[in-house]
């Protein structure tokens, strides 16, 4: 199998998610490969593309291929995931597990694609990368 870039290497890095099966190649980069299989990846890829269709509008997005910022893509990735985790879990407040949140989403759902994204758009909108201190 080849070495294929995770969708989630920077919020991992970031402590915004985890997954089990995220291996770090180069922290500096922010790059992060997946040690699972071609299909868990693609999950990952699918879910992302997702979400970013889900809040094109949210986030002012006008174009499908338009070039996103950063901040656009941590607030699809990181917000989008912790909206899922608050609309299926009994706990919010943990780090999500991409393929937890997924399994779940399933589970729920019938297929991650079927979820009620319009649920999570507030949380993809209102993410910060900054950290609230306690």
């Amino acid at each position: 199998m080849k070495k294929t870039l995770c969708p989630f290497s920077k919020p991992i890095i970031g402590s915004w998610c985890k997954c089990q099966y995220a291996n770090l190649d180069e922290r500096c980069a922010g790059k992060m490969t997946c040690l699972k299989s071609d299909q868990y990846l693609a999950g990952c890829y699918e879910l992302v593309d997702v979400l970013k269709k889900q809040s094109c509008f949210i986030l002012g997005i006008s174009k499908p291929d338009q070039e996103l910022t950063h901040m656009q893509l941590m607030k699809i990735r990181c917000g989008g995931l912790i909206g899922m985790q608050r609309v299926i879990s009994a706990q919010p407040d943990t780090i999500p597990d991409v393929l937890n949140v997924m399994q779940q989403a399933e589970i729920m759902y019938g297929n991650v694609l079927d979820f009620p994204f319009n649920e999570v758009v507030r949380d993809i909108k209102e993410f910060s990368h900054r950290k609230k201190s306690v």
